[in-house]
């Protein structure tokens, strides 16, 4: 059920993610940032707690997504290892996301900012779907 795709566009990366639920959704969209960072490193790491707030799902996977943008570049571009969204209920998200050490730099796509632009988060047939696009 869960999986991210790439979407193409003329000056961004979009990352469309699916899951059976709204965590779901939001650690296969955070897979789909590591992708396109380059610094996708599946596997074990320090685990850092993430939390944010914001007034609705889609502003939560915004932040949710910056927040992890700028954990990566304050630990020297370090591998993501692992996604864990415990919750994302109301204005809050909480969860973890693992760093692997800095054993070889990010070989992907520079990403400036998560982006509010065609931001989409909803239920779909079967589950839940986000498109959310990467100012690179």
């Amino acid at each position: 059920m869960g999986g991210f795709e790439l979407l193409e566009h003329t000056a961004d990366i979009g990352v469309r993610a699916r899951g059976a639920t709204l965590e779901e959704v939001f650690e296969q969209a955070t897979l789909g940032l590591a992708e396109v960072l380059g610094a996708l490193r599946p596997g074990t790491g320090e685990a850092v707690g993430v939390a944010v707030t914001a007034g609705d799902p889609g502003a939560l996977l915004v932040d949710w997504l910056n927040e992890v943008l700028w954990l990566h570049e304050v630990r020297g571009h370090a591998g993501v290892a692992a996604v864990r969204v415990e919750r994302v209920a109301g204005d809050r998200a909480d969860g973890t996301v693992s760093f692997s050490s800095t054993d070889r730099p990010a070989e992907g796509t520079f990403v400036k900012a998560v982006t509010y632009h065609r931001l989409r988060v909803g239920r779909d047939a079967g589950g839940w779907l986000a498109e959310v696009y990467l100012d690179v």
